[in-house]
């Protein structure tokens, strides 16, 4: 019998080292997050009235907004505020007869508008200081030796350029720590990628030149990346090739500072 106990013993620390190496391989194992599980779960449910309103109600808003505060201004004119009146009129009552609450909607707006910023800025706590792999754009930014060791990657490309730049806790501000990472470098704006590192959470703000001039970049997260990897390797369209442009300019001007 004895033979026996010490077999299941055996098998018992069998299985719990392999449960130990099991644990430890998942622990190590970086979380796949999505760009929406980026988002305070907490911060992002606040009551919104102007969601549920149409493009159309929200742009009639703004009008009866502009109207009024022109029926402000000092010197009108009788015929001019005749016409300001009737247009406000018209307006406010396009939205009256759909039930929108013109003078509740905005009496709050200066209030939404701030939770709609506190929302925006805020990331998932969760994840602060994990491993992450994430996917998206990256936007990539020379540093003094030309290099582009850092930059920003967004969800959707064209962002920050071409369209708004996405709210600050959509958007990574990375930096390559070497490693794997090392031997990556961008080779052209919102080149697709993926990539592995340690999640901090804390907002940055930078001006940076993109194709269509000067943009501030406001990131609630950084990452320090280990590993990168290209997820398209076809040739870039001919405005991502910016990066690539503005970087042999930068070098060409540089150059010429230091012959004259």
């Amino acid at each position: 019998m004895n033979w026996v106990k010490r077999v299941r013993v055996l098998v018992r620390l069998f299985l719990a080292g392999v449960l130990i190496l099991v644990s430890q391989a998942v622990f190590a194992a970086p979380q796949v997050v999505s760009w929406e599980t980026l988002k305070d779960p907490v911060a992002g449910h606040y009551d919104d009235p102007f969601a549920a309103l149409h493009p159309s109600q929200l742009r009639s808003l703004g009008q009866i907004l502009r109207l009024r505060e022109g029926l402000k201004a000092k010197g009108l004119k009788p015929d001019e505020r005749s016409d300001l009146e009737g247009e406000l009129e018209r307006e406010e009552a396009l939205l009256v007869v759909t039930g929108v609450d013109v003078d509740g909607l905005l009496s709050r707006r200066q209030q939404i508008a701030i939770e709609r910023a506190r929302a925006s800025l805020a990331g998932n706590k969760n994840l602060a200081g994990q491993e992450v792999t994430i996917r998206g754009y990256v936007i990539p930014v020379l540093g003094k030796d030309d290099k582009a060791i850092g930059g920003y990657l967004v969800p959707e490309r064209g962002m920050c350029s071409h369209i708004p730049p996405p709210d600050p806790n959509q958007m990574v501000r990375y930096k390559l720590s070497g490693g794997q990472a090392g031997n990556w470098a961008a080779d052209y704006i919102y080149e697709p990628v993926e990539l592995t590192g340690r999640l901090t959470l804390g907002a940055t703000r930078q001006q940076i030149t993109l194709l269509d001039g000067q943009v501030e970049m406001i990131s609630a997260f950084q990452m320090d990346v280990d590993k990168a990897v290209r997820l398209d390797d076809s040739a870039p369209a001919p405005e991502e090739r910016g990066f690539n442009f503005f970087s042999s300019v930068k070098r060409l001007l540089k150059r010429r500072n230091l012959e004259q």
